[in-house]
């Protein structure tokens, strides 16, 4: 019985000090994941993130793919939602769905801005990161080539619409414009009329 509690919380601290490293990761890139602000985030001693995670580089690894299971998760619904959408659906309905299959369930600027930081921020930070990014991309690029095909847009390359919706945002950041999904769903639906099946 002491061993399952004390299971239990060791998995409740891993659990807590990787959702402290993802938010500072989302909010202020990879350098503000160190391993003092992360223990100072999840409320833990130091030398507790060392225990969990025995490097910076495996919890920064741990962050990109908690994070991406979440962004996955999110398409997983999109699809089932898409799926089970009998009509087919506007341009403006699929590029709302294509946004979420991008990037999640957070769709506001703040989330949105923090999201391209950390994309931006994990590549340039060693290859292991670049290459789970990479892995990912894959997992990104066939559930946007799904939605398509659920939402009778087969014509259209997946990658492109991907390509379009990260390049509005990362516009809309860079000129620090707000309204960030809005401009972007409004950009891939765009695309989606003209290139239409």
């Amino acid at each position: 019985m002491v061993i399952a509690g004390t299971q239990a919380r060791a998995v409740e601290r891993r659990a807590d000090i990787l959702a402290a490293a993802c938010e500072l990761l989302a909010h202020g890139g990879t350098a503000a994941v160190t391993h003092r602000q992360v223990a100072e985030r999840a409320g833990v001693p130091n030398g507790s993130i060392r225990y969990y995670f025995a490097t910076r580089d495996a919890l920064l690894t741990a962050c990109v793919e908690d994070i991406e299971s979440r962004r996955d998760a999110e398409a997983r619904r999109v699809l089932a939602e898409a799926a089970a959408d009998a009509a087919r659906p506007d341009p403006e309905v699929t590029a709302q769905r294509m946004l979420r299959v991008i990037t999640g369930r957070g769709l506001e600027d703040a989330e949105l801005r923090g999201t391209l930081c950390w994309l931006l921020d994990t590549t340039r930070e060693n290859a292991q990161l670049a290459t789970v990014l990479a892995e990912e991309r894959v997992r990104l690029e066939g559930q946007a080539r799904e939605l398509l095909r659920v939402s009778g847009c087969t014509s259209i390359p997946a990658e492109l619409v991907i390509s379009l919706g990260e390049g509005v945002m990362f516009k809309l950041h860079v000129e620090n414009r707000t309204g960030i999904a809005r401009e972007t769903v409004a950009a891939m639906a765009e695309l989606l009329k003209y290139r239409r099946d």
